[in-house]
C-alpha cells in the first residue's frame, strides 16, 4: 500500500528528543570521547558499524564523559542570511516541498522572518529588518513575517556558520491567527474592475473580509479588512457589483495551523536538535585530563554509576586505573602496561606521577589488549615503551557503569589531542 513518513512525525520525534532530556524528566544525556588507539596504521577513519560489537567496543574505549544539560539542547535549522539580489521561496500551505526550500532568512540584527510573498519570483533586493508583528512589505514589493531573534545566549551556544537556533517569541506567537488568509496570488489581473470590487471566499474558516485596490481597472493588491480565522481550505473569486471587471484571477494562500510565527519549530521544519558541550581541561578533577588523544566521540543516554543509579554527575572518568608506589622512570601516555605476576596488559591512557607516587589510567579493550585480566595489589607494573616500573597499590574502577546505558550517537575522526590549556567547545547537530 503506499504511504508516507510526514515531515512532522520527524518534527514530532525531534521535539520528544528534546523534551525527554527537559528539566522535568529522570533522564541524563552525556557526551563520550574514546578510543585513544590508533585506527590501524594509516589511520583510515572506518566507517561506524551498527552492530552488536559496538557498544560494547566503545565502553571498553571511552575515556571521559560530559553531561549535557537541557539548556545546551535546541532545535536547529539550516541557517539561510539573507543576501541581496537573491530569490527567497514564499509560504505556501500548498507547497509540499516548502521545507526544503529557503523561505526564511537571518538578517545582520539575527532577526528571523518568514517570506510570505517574492513578488513573482523577483530578487529580493531589500533587507527585512525591524520587529513588527505584523506581516510587512518592503520597497521591492516582498512581503516578510519577523518570528524571531535568536539572542545573545543562543548566538554563542548555537548559532554557527551552518545552522541556527529556533525559537518562539511569544510577542508574536500571541498575535498569531490560527488559519488566517494574510496574503492572496494574483494569477491576472483581470480588467475593467471598480472600486468596489471584494473578495468572494468559500471555505471551511469564518471572517475574512477582504477588498481588492485596482488601478485602471487592473487588480494590483488587497485590503485585508478581516484575515478570519480557522481555515484550512478556501477558494476565492473577485466580485465587482458594478459587474464590469473579468478576467480576474486569484489564489488564497492560508496560514498555517496556530498562524504565522506560533510555533515556530514546526513552521520552519526543525527536525533537527543541536547539542552544546563544552569541556575543559582538568574539568572533574582529571575527568578530561591533557594529553591524551581520541578518535571517537557520541552520545549515551542513561549510563549507570557504579551504584546502580543513573548517572547524574557534571563528568565522569570511564577509566580504571591503578594507584602506584616505587615509582621507577616516566609512563608514557599510550603506551602497553603490563602485569608482571598477573599478566593483565593494558592501554595506558594517562598518569601522574609525584615524587614516586601516583596514578595510571587505562582501558582494556577486546580488539587492543591481549586479555582482560586483572592486576595484582602488590605486583609490579612495566610501561612496554617506557620501560618505567611501579608497584601496584591499589585499583580503582571507573566512575561510570561499563555497558549501561543506550549508546545513541557515534562519530569517526582522525586523532585529536586535548591540550594542557585546550577549552572545546562541540556543536553536534542530530537529525530526525
Amino acid at each position: 500500500m503506499p504511504n508516507i513518513i510526514t515531515k512532522k512525525f520527524k518534527i514530532i520525534n525531534a521535539q520528544n528528543f528534546l523534551e525527554s532530556f527537559s528539566s522535568l524528566g529522570n533522564n541524563s544525556l552525556y557526551l563520550f570521547l574514546s578510543k585513544p588507539s590508533p585506527w590501524n596504521v594509516t589511520e583510515e577513519i572506518p566507517n561506524p558499524v551498527d552492530d552488536l560489537g559496538l557498544e560494547p567496543s566503545i565502553w571498553d574505549n571511552i575515556i571521559s564523559l560530559k553531561r549535557i544539560i537541557p539548556s545546551n539542547i535546541v532545535n536547529v535549522v539550516k541557517r539561510i542570511n539573507w543576501e541581496a539580489q537573491t530569490v527567497y521561496a514564499e509560504y505556501s500551505n500548498e507547497d509540499e516541498n516548502l521545507l526544503d526550500k529557503n523561505f526564511y532568512v537571518i538578517n545582520k540584527d539575527l532577526d528571523v522572518y518568514k517570506c510570505i510573498d517574492n513578488s513573482n519570483g523577483t530578487p529580493s533586493r531589500i533587507e527585512p529588518t525591524g520587529k513588527s508583528l505584523s506581516i510587512f512589505r518592503t520597497s521591492d514589493n516582498y512581503k516578510w513575517k519577523y518570528l524571531y531573534t535568536v539572542s545573545t545566549s543562543d548566538k554563542l551556544k548555537f548559532l554557527t556558520s551552518n545552522w541556527m537556533p529556533v525559537r518562539t517569541n511569544e510577542d508574536v506567537a500571541s498575535v498569531a491567527t490560527d488559519g488566517a488568509i494574510e496574503n492572496i496570488k494574483i494569477l491576472n489581473g483581470g480588467t475593467n474592475y471598480s472600486i468596489y470590487t471584494k473578495v468572494i471566499i468559500e471555505g471551511n474558516g469564518s471572517g475574512a473580509n477582504i477588498n481588492a485596490k485596482q488601478n485602471l481597472g487592473v487588480i494590483y493588491d488587497f485590503t485585508y479588512n478581516n484575515i478570519g480565522t480557522g481555515y484550512r481550505f478556501a477558494s476565492g473569486v473577485l466580485y465587482d457589483p458594478e459587474l464590469s471587471g473579468t478576467s480576474g484571477n486569484i489564489k488564497l494562500v492560508i496560514s498555517p495551523s496556530g498562524g504565522h510565527g506560533y510555533n515556530p519549530v514546526q513552521e520552519l521544519g526543525a527536525h533537527f536538535i543541536m547539542l552544546n558541550v563544552k569541556s575543559e581541561y582538568n574539568e572533574g578533577y582529571g575527568d578530561f585530563p591533557a594529553g591524551f588523544k581520541f578518535r571517537q566521540l557520541g552520545l549515551v543516554k542513561n549510563p549507570k554509576a557504579p551504584a546502580g543509579y543513573i548517572a547524574n554527575a557534571a563528568t565522569l572518568s570511564g577509566l580504571e586505573g591503578l594507584t602506584v608506589a616505587s615509582v621507577n622512570g616516566s609512563f608514557s601516555n599510550n603506551e602497553f602496561i603490563e602485569g608482571q605476576s598477573s599478566k593483565a596488559n593494558a592501554y595506558a591512557v594517562t598518569s601522574n606521577i609525584v615524587s614516586g607516587n601516583g596514578y595510571v589510567k587505562y582501558i582494556q579493550s577486546f580488539d587492543l589488549t591481549s586479555n582482560y585480566k586483572n592486576f595484582s595489589i602488590g605486583e609490579t607494573i612495566l610501561g612496554k615503551t617506557s620501560g618505567a616500573t611501579a608497584v601496584v597499590a591499589n585499583t580503582f574502577i571507573s566512575e561510570v557503569s561499563k555497558y549501561s546505558g543506550d549508546v545513541i550517537y557515534v562519530e569517526n575522526k582522525s586523532p585529536l589531542t586535548r591540550l594542557i590549556d585546550q577549552t572545546d567547545n562541540l556543536h553536534l547537530v542530530l537529525e530526525f
